[in-house]
């Protein structure tokens, strides 16, 4: 039986990324169009340098979601913990821009002092954001948190894009700007809404620190190890084998692994859920169920439709290597889904050290073998095969390790 408000709020919270799916199709085809395939590749380099924010993060955006659920009476007061640190990781931020930019200025070229300038705004942005957005999920208020990932991440990232209709002359750094203004004025909206719904009260109490101690090493571990895993193949790409390489394979990469986002809606409502005292296992299963046996049979019921897909979405950019990409990321994307639903109960249950020596001990086969095919320029399928074999590892990993937990 699936529970109606597992569902409902999984959904509420799992529309961003299915909305965006549709936006991106739209979008992708429009910069490859006009601005060229080796400027979109540069443009999806700038966002994900952004996702650095996530590792800086130190872990509080999820501390304030546990944080909240252990001390339901104390809600505002956490809420407004994690504003501070936040705010404290920032100042140190700008302060290390200003010196850099002191420092080096003299020696660093005009691109890498634009795209240093750019990059360090829009991670001080999202670390505001990832604050913000964890204290909504922390009060279960899904539909704001949902409204909020979508304008922060699909349209902040398609609209600039959708905007070279209009304006062709357009160049990358306008594209950022357009980019960054979005997501500075979510930030902005969400702090009036905040202030306005009462979830922030000052206080002198260490909640947050406390669990911040707790879990702060293990979470800002496992978001290192995340963040490396995620981006070490687009970078390793882009140095060796530029943009164009880059934006082939991260075209079927960034729509294929949007299916993600709904197990991370899945997951961002179970880990309140399961931070509670004496929280069942019932939505974890169900949410495992979906994922490892309806999710497989969608994907599986479309693959002989990819070809005819892509060749009507990309037109003259389509070609065979793309079709074998999106056939191999598809499948990366349902071990992926399954394993944010895993990785949530390590989180919930403060066990997360566990499922970090999983991905510490792999991550010395992963760094070798694809720095090997990369710089010995190995078609890109065989990077893409190599992520299929490490989620798969992954995720055998952490259900035998929960399998007194798993009923499914």
């Amino acid at each position: 039986m699936i529970s109606k408000k597992l569902l409902f709020n999984s959904t509420i919270l799992s529309l961003p990324g299915l909305i965006s799916i549709f936006v991106s199709l739209l979008a992708i085809p429009i910069h490859l169009k006009i601005a060229g395939i080796e400027n979109y590749g540069n443009y999806i380099l700038f966002h994900l340098i952004l996702s650095v924010s996530f590792l800086l993060n130190l872990g509080i955006s999820k501390s304030i979601v546990i944080s909240i659920n252990n001390f339901p009476k104390y809600r505002e007061e956490v809420a407004f913990e994690g504003v501070k640190y936040t705010s404290i990781i920032n100042f140190f931020i700008i302060i290390f821009l200003i010196l850099t930019l002191l420092i080096f200025k003299e020696i660093l070229s005009n691109e890498i002092i634009f795209l240093f300038k750019y990059c360090s705004l829009g991670i001080i942005i999202s670390q505001f954001y990832l604050c913000f957005e964890g204290i909504f999920l922390g009060n279960e208020r899904f539909k704001f948190s949902s409204l909020f990932n979508f304008i922060f991440y699909s349209l902040a990232l398609s609209i600039p894009s959708l905007t070279l209709i209009f304006y062709q002359n357009l160049t990358l750094e306008n594209l950022i700007i357009i980019s960054l203004l979005i997501k500075l004025l979510t930030i902005l909206f969400m702090i009036f809404l905040l202030i306005s719904k009462g979830l922030i009260k000052k206080n002198k109490k260490k909640f947050l620190l406390n669990n911040l101690k707790k879990n702060s090493k293990w979470l800002t571990s496992s978001s290192i190890l995340d963040q490396f895993y995620y981006l070490l193949d687009k970078y390793l790409i882009k140095i060796f084998l530029g943009p164009i390489a880059l934006a082939t394979y991260s075209i079927p990469q960034q729509i294929m692994w949007k299916l993600s986002v709904v197990s991370k809606g899945f997951s961002a409502f179970l880990l309140p859920i399961l931070s509670k005292r004496n929280s069942t296992n019932d939505d974890f299963n169900t949410s495992l169920n979906i994922f490892l046996r309806i999710l497989p049979i969608v994907i599986f019921a479309v693959f002989p439709f990819y070809a005819l897909l892509l060749k009507i979405w990309l037109g003259d950019q389509f070609n065979q290597e793309i079709l074998n990409l999106t056939k191999i990321f598809s499948l990366s994307v349902l071990f992926s889904c399954g394993s944010h639903i895993l990785i949530t109960k390590f989180e919930a249950s403060k066990i997360l050290k566990q499922n970090i020596k999983f991905e510490s001990y792999l991550l010395p086969f992963f760094l070798v073998s694809i720095f090997l095919l990369i710089i010995n320029s190995f078609p890109l399928v065989f990077i893409a095969s190599l992520i299929l074999i490490k989620e798969f590892t992954l995720l055998i990993l952490r259900m035998n390790f929960l399998k007194s937990e798993i009923n499914c």
